[in-house]
């Protein structure tokens, strides 16, 4: 009894030294030194690849991205820039997503920025409007300029997540409709 004791302390002092040796062995390495030697910019507020705020970008633009559109004119260049831009590449591969994708940490919310820099509505902190009205429809206005405009691939992501519970879904609808008309 007193030596299997020994030896199970023994083992474990051990094992406790071996793991204390591992942990300082990979303390040394930081996943940004590859890319600090290759001279390549750490992105610290988007992800994804490419540039993180290209010309074109949706959501970047003059006075009327800013916050909820409280004129006609604004409301007129508002939609008449966003409505008629276009998903880009990268949006579309970033919401069906691909093999290895970097993602945003997050404690409540996960949803990273794939744009995002100075020119864009909440680069620090988001300006509300100064109207009541556009006040009163401020939440409705943010759901959509982050799902339709700023955002786009999270409504790419939303349209993957539906098209595949649909193709799961229809095979087993149709074997259930077939197995009700056999029953009956």
């Amino acid at each position: 009894q007193a030596s299997r004791l020994k030896n199970s302390v023994e083992g474990f002092v051990f094992c406790r030294k071996m793991l204390a040796r591992s942990a300082g062995r990979f303390a040394g390495l930081r996943q940004s030194s590859p890319l600090l030697a290759a001279g390549e910019k750490v992105r610290k507020q988007s992800f994804g690849y490419g540039d993180h705020a290209p010309a074109g970008a949706p959501g970047f633009g003059g006075e009327h991205q800013l916050h909820p559109p409280e004129t006609v004119s604004n409301t007129v260049k508002y939609i008449s820039e966003n409505m008629t831009n276009l998903p880009k590449r990268k949006e579309i591969i970033e919401g069906f997503g691909y093999p290895g994708q970097r993602h945003s940490a997050g404690g409540l919310c996960t949803i990273g920025r794939i744009y995002y820099g100075p020119g864009r509505y909440d680069y620090g902190r988001p300006k509300m409007p100064k109207g009541w009205f556009a006040n009163f429809f401020y939440p409705v206005w943010e759901f959509g300029h982050l799902m339709f405009v700023a955002d786009r691939w999270v409504a790419w992501r939303v349209l993957r997540h539906i098209l595949g519970i649909a193709i799961c879904y229809i095979p087993f609808n149709l074997q259930m409709q077939w197995n009700k008309k056999m029953i009956e």
